[in-house]
């Protein structure tokens, strides 16, 4: 009896420390994964409007220059202005993406790494993403752009500067 408890206990506790089921979030990565793909559709189609349902009323965008900071208004303002210009090429392709899906399956983080040729062909640019899921539907609600230099170019850029 006393060793027919002690192995009730065992399992007890061995039952209890077990990692519990993790959320699917395969479902979630693919949802923030096609918004953002429909991000770059509608830029290559210059289509700002198509651009702008996809983010969230209270957006915020940091732009690659420290004065750029645009809510929802100002991005599609500036967005239409720079689709507008028939020169611009538009054909950008994503090198690296992670999504990061929270726990509540409500928000996600994502980050794009690319070279945005229009501007640079030289400096990688990264793209900071937070998504939220507002009635079922996934909106940017934060994004931050800039120009990643690779260390070893810092000293070449800063003399450039100069």
């Amino acid at each position: 009896m006393k060793n027919l408890i002690g192995l009730l206990i065992f399992a007890m506790t061995f039952v209890s420390c077990q990692t519990k089921t993790k959320v699917d979030m395969i479902e979630p990565k693919d949802a923030v994964a096609k918004v953002l793909d429909a991000h770059w559709s509608a830029l290559r189609a210059k289509d700002a409007d198509a651009g702008i349902g996809l983010v969230s009323e209270d957006f915020l965008s940091c732009g690659s220059d420290p004065k750029k900071f645009w809510n929802k208004t100002d991005m599609y303002n500036s967005v239409k202005q720079m689709l507008s210009n028939s020169e611009l090429k538009t054909d950008i392709t994503v090198d690296k993406r992670e999504i990061r899906i929270a726990k509540d399956c409500n928000s996600a983080i994502a980050f794009e790494q690319m070279f945005l040729t229009p501007f640079s062909q030289k400096i990688p640019v990264r793209t900071v993403y937070h998504l939220v899921k507002e009635n079922n539907t996934w909106l940017i609600d934060f994004t931050s752009t800039g120009f990643i230099p690779n260390n070893d170019d810092i000293d070449k850029l800063n003399k450039a500067l100069e």
